[in-house]
């Protein structure tokens, strides 16, 4: 048996699929989904113990890498103390870390930690077939409503494959 592949999550990317109305598909993907434990103070709708109930994985970080934020806080001014929390949990466990923030993911890009963002989530969803690429288009179309911004270079390709995907369903 294989080991589930491992996420980390920013803030935005739940906050963008709570209002996509997809969070709680999230943990049926083969996958584990973490945040570090700072975030537990950021989470109020859907609250931190509901996201715990479902599935998020909360870690802690080492106190060098706590150490690590306030540097790194330093060289990237448009990053939150949270936002760096994941982006060292996500390069210390070597993963992949998913936002849709621009400044963590250039932060990201910076240290070698490779990004995702909300619409590749989405497009895991519809190819794990938990929901369709109908369902994955009007999600979309309801986060950047409210307004959300996940990455728009990103989106608009995964847009492209959901219409023409949409046509076969």
């Amino acid at each position: 048996m294989s080991a589930l592949q491992y996420y980390v999550l920013d803030t935005n990317t739940i906050i963008d699929l709570h209002f996509g109305k997809l969070l709680h598909l999230l943990f049926q993907l083969p996958c584990r989904f973490s945040v570090t434990d700072v975030l537990s103070d950021e989470f109020h709708n859907p609250p931190f113990r509901v996201l715990a109930e479902m599935g998020l994985c909360f870690e802690s970080l080492t106190s060098e890498e706590v150490g690590e934020i306030s540097v790194m806080m330093g060289r990237y001014p448009k990053t939150s103390y949270y936002d760096l929390s994941v982006l060292i949990l996500a390069r210390s466990r070597n993963t992949i870390l998913i936002t849709g923030d621009e400044a963590l993911r250039n932060a990201a890009a910076d240290n070698s930690v490779d990004c995702r963002g909300t619409c590749w989530l989405i497009d895991y969803l519809a190819n794990k077939k938990l929901i369709t690429y109908t369902e994955a288009i009007a999600a979309y179309n309801v986060i950047v409503k409210k307004p959300r911004y996940p990455p728009k270079d990103e989106c608009r390709a995964l847009l492209t494959i959901w219409k023409q995907r949409q046509r076969l369903e």
